[in-house]
């Protein structure tokens, strides 16, 4: 860390995010990737991941609250869902409100992420060790490859594609995830901002439209990542996302500090700029 006491997040050219620092919490490398937690003075605890922010105490429920419920709203009646990623407990948190659900399945490749959150995020980790979830410690390339009709809707709440999770975003994987789903299944998955130059954004909604008939973004607001604007690939055969059992969406909107009813619709209305993507 350096001696002044900011971390400094590089964007793009010319752009950085910095955040001050009030003492770093820890700093670990697993097999896979670099892992620190720093304190800060405007966001609390801060989750890195070789350098890279994964998510702040202030604004993670943002993130968390829009990869899970414009889905699992949606869908009229989800009882399986898998996690590829998420070691961190945010979006199973937000997963384990729904009653009807009947497993969820978080997939991690990096138990060390894991041990880490629940040491120092416990808050949101500890969702992890209700009774519905069962921990997989495995790269999803595999275990997803391996699943035939099995989940209502999959949640790729992976890294950024750089080292093993580059496969997360390539054909092969949509290939199985499309076997995985269940009919009118939904894949959901954060696919970086549509302000990022040299964003992946293009190459995913163009592959996954040969497997989904409904392809479409949405996005919502985060500070803490780049650009502050954070965008969703939402892909599925048969499920509008604008159709939802409206007393449900009520109680899950009740439980949330980001998400309400109109994000259901709002959430998706895009930069025209970026409309490109899904031509």
């Amino acid at each position: 860390m350096p001696l002044d006491m900011w971390f400094g997040e590089q964007y793009v050219p010319g752009m950085k995010f910095c955040l001050q620092v009030k003492k770093p919490i820890f700093s670990g490398q697993s097999r896979y990737q670099k892992i620190d937690i720093i304190e800060t003075e405007a966001v609390g605890r801060v989750l890195l991941l070789d350098g890279h922010v994964m998510f702040s105490e202030f604004d993670e429920f943002v993130y968390h609250e829009m990869i899970v419920h414009p889905a699992l709203l949606a869908h009229p009646n989800a009882r399986h869902v898998c996690v590829i990623g998420g070691g961190d407990g945010g979006c199973v948190r937000e997963l384990l409100k729904y009653p009807n659900l009947k497993s969820i399945v978080l997939c991690e490749i990096d138990e060390e992420v894991i041990r880490v959150c629940r040491e120092y995020f416990s808050a949101m980790a500890k969702s992890l060790s209700d009774p519905r979830v069962a921990l997989n410690i495995e790269n999803a390339v595999d275990y997803i490859g391996r699943q035939r009709n099995e989940f209502d809707a999959i949640i790729g709440d992976a890294i950024d594609p750089t080292g093993p999770a580059v496969a997360l975003y390539e054909s092969p994987f949509f290939a199985s995830v499309k076997s995985a789903l269940r009919p009118n299944g939904i894949f959901v998955s954060q696919i970086e901002s549509v302000f990022s130059p040299q964003g992946i954004i293009p190459k995913v909604t163009k592959t996954l439209r040969a497997y989904f008939k409904d392809c479409r973004l949405y996005g919502a607001t985060i500070p803490t990542y780049p650009t502050g604007y954070w965008n969703f690939v939402w892909a599925s055969d048969g499920v509008d996302p604008f159709t939802v059992h409206v007393g449900r969406q009520k109680e899950i909107a009740a439980t949330c500090r980001y998400y309400t009813p109109e994000h259901q619709r709002a959430a998706f209305a895009i930069p025209a700029f970026s409309r490109v993507h899904l031509s």
